[in-house]
């Protein structure tokens, strides 16, 4: 089972990109991407509120590992990517 470590239920994109280290070009990438496969920014976390672009970041975490985190990290943004989740989640083993 997976824990998250997380100390709101919606962060702003702002502090999504800061703890990423990525850009809003990079973010803006994935999700036309995305969007190009006939998916929905809803499955990647991102939650319109009035003007405000919000993120489940959970939903954005598991996004993130199955869709971003597939090979061995061979860039900065790669270990970038990996110590977010690191930071983020951990395993709870069943007992």
């Amino acid at each position: 089972m997976i824990v998250y470590h997380f100390d709101t239920k919606l962060i702003t994109t702002e502090e999504l990109l800061k703890q990423l280290k990525i850009t809003i070009s990079n973010l803006n990438y994935w999700k036309t991407e995305w969007r190009k496969k006939g998916k929905s920014d809803w499955d990647m976390g991102l939650r319109i509120i009035g003007r405000r672009a919000l993120w489940d970041p959970i939903m954005f975490l598991d996004w993130l590992s199955k869709n971003k985190l597939k090979n061995k990290p061979k860039d900065q943004r790669d270990w970038n990517l990996l110590a977010f989740v690191s930071r983020n989640s951990s395993e709870k083993s069943k007992s």
